[in-house]
């Protein structure tokens, strides 16, 4: 550990960030108190190669690279990161970190690992910071209370000199590869990465194209990801980017070995400008759904929907009305059937070259997708992360949902917004009690967008509001103008119920204004699909 704070072990930057939670560390910390093995680290040592680095590893910052030889490390960033970071974390250092505290404890009576509580550091805490410098140590054992008790007080001296004996005996093995280029580094941090704990996609496309001052992928879809954050999109999964990036490369968008292909000289040396038009046409891709109600990744049905459209507008920035008008009547067919959900890769990739046909002019309508295919019907359950559930979101949001609350009156929702800063609790429960065991409480007529999660019993508020405010919030939320004299009358079940009636007989105008096929059955259980855009993580 001593070599990583002088700089001569330094994680490399197309390593990932420090992704361990809390609960990590702990584990590894007891691992190597019990004697456990962790498993090896990797390195690569070279001279010759000035490699970007990381400036610190966890909470800890590291000299500048010494001269002479170097270890880059290729495996075990959060092992060491969170053996250095515990062990030696100096005391004017801030504890919490990217959510992390890194300043910990032994409960030397408990014996197991802790972090301060709110009262403070109790006595019998044993600090992890300096434990294996010997002056801290002692300095710290003479902390340990003896309270009169001289039993428990070398019980607990005991348990210290255990717990420093544990660390500082501790045997890690290393491995290091002496002669290798950089491509055979990052080649090996790559299978490594394959076979064993599993990165991102993208993580692994931007180890293997990654050069010292020269274009990183992983980089530029961090900062892509933060700039469509501002438009409600910060959760969408980063293989919904990386394959804009690859359709933009004209590659196939589901091989298998995309890290393989991007090693390629003649795709590297295209990788710049196929991410910057790749990540043009998802602005004006998010520009069009953003005219549709979609605001936020969590109101979008299919992360491949965004994929399509952007590759759509990155060959054609400007479509002509006519083109938008089908590319509108696409997006909500494939919406409320569910068509990414059930369709094979090679009919998906096949509506890509549809997409590009259209917007190179050769094509004016679309085969693969079928556009006068029938909608689900009406899902008997709301699930989220259903693309059906999502469209249904959709339809609310065009209802221009009022504010619940008194005080902002007739003051529109932003679902969107609510959604990316809330996350599932914007969309409350208007009737939710388990121990009734109600029928109706997981229909999607039992869901409405609020103002966050202020409102655990929004039937109650409900209740309370006058008959004027509720003449005029109820109907932007689907219900009835017939169902406040349900409300008032405390029968819940009519007011829901009436509620799903109007919600199906409006979602099915909705879908009619917009060139949906309409289903037959009006009810159909809700199945969450597999290629839905929910969150990265």
């Amino acid at each position: 550990m001593e070599r990583t704070v002088s700089g001569k072990i330094r994680i490399p930057n197309f390593q990932r960030p420090f992704v361990w939670k809390q609960d990590n560390i702990y584990e590894l910390l007891d691992s190597v108190y019990q004697g456990f093995p962790i498993g090896s680290i990797l390195v690569w040592e070279t001279e010759r190669e000035d490699i970007e680095s990381a400036p610190s590893v966890g909470p800890i910052e590291v000299d500048r690279r010494p001269p002479g030889p170097v270890d880059y490390l290729l495996d075990g960033q959060q092992r060491v990161s969170t053996l250095v970071g515990t062990l030696w974390l100096p005391d004017e250092s801030s504890s919490i970190i990217n959510q992390v505290d890194w300043r910990l404890y032994f409960d030397l009576e408990e014996q197991n690992f802790v972090r301060a509580t709110r009262r403070g550091v109790p006595a019998q805490y044993f600090p992890m910071a300096g434990l294996l410098d010997t002056a801290k140590f002692l300095s710290a054992a003479r902390n340990i209370e003896y309270l009169g008790d001289e039993q428990k007080f070398l019980h607990r001296l005991n348990a210290a000199d255990r717990l420093a004996n544990a660390f500082r005996n501790y045997q890690l093995p290393l491995i290091r590869i002496r002669g290798a280029d950089l491509d055979s580094a990052v080649a090996i941090f790559a299978r490594l990465n394959r076979t064993g704990r599993k990165i991102s996609v993208d993580e692994m496309v931007s180890a293997l194209t990654y050069r010292p001052g020269e274009f990183h992928l992983g980089s530029k879809l961090d900062g892509f990801k933060n700039e469509i954050a501002k438009k409600g999109f910060g959760n969408l999964n980063r293989v919904f980017l990386l394959r804009a990036v690859l359709a933009a490369l004209d590659l196939d968008i589901y091989a298998k070995d995309w890290a393989g292909l991007v090693v390629r000289p003649d795709v590297r040396s295209r990788l710049p400008d196929s991410f910057r038009s790749a990540t043009n046409g998802i602005n004006c891709a998010l520009g069009f759904l953003k005219d549709l109600g979609v605001t936020s990744d969590r109101l979008l049905p299919y992360g491949l929907q965004l994929v399509l459209l952007g590759e759509f507008y990155r060959l054609c920035p400007q479509p002509t009305p006519k083109v938008v008008r089908l590319l509108r009547r696409w997006f909500w067919v494939t919406s409320f059937t569910g068509w990414f959900g059930a369709v094979s890769t090679s009919k998906a990739t096949h509506a890509l070259h549809e997409i590009r046909e259209l917007a190179n002019g050769t094509r004016s309508e679309f085969s693969v997708v079928n556009l006068d295919e029938q909608a689900l019907p009406f899902p008997t359950s709301f699930d989220g992360r259903s693309a059906r559930a999502r469209a249904f979101l959709l339809y609310l949001v065009s209802l221009k949902p009022l504010s619940l609350k008194k005080k902002n009156r007739q003051k529109k929702l932003e679902p969107g917004k609510l959604l990316s800063t809330f996350g599932p609790s914007a969309i409350g429960y208007v009737s939710y009690n388990p121990s009734e065991g109600e029928v109706f409480s997981s229909i999607p007529a039992n869901r409405m967008f609020m103002d966050g999660d202020s409102f655990s019993d929004i039937l109650t508020h409900l209740a309370g509001l006058d008959e004027d405010f509720l003449e005029k919030l109820l109907p932007s939320h689907g219900f009835p103008k017939k169902s406040i004299q349900a409300l008032k009358r405390n029968n819940k079940s009519e007011f829901i119920l009436s509620r799903q009636e109007n919600l199906i007989n409006g979602e099915r105008e909705f879908m009619e204004v917009r060139g949906v096929r309409l289903p037959e059955r009006r009810f159909a259980e809700t199945v969450a699909d597999s290629d839905a855009s929910d969150t990265d993580d």
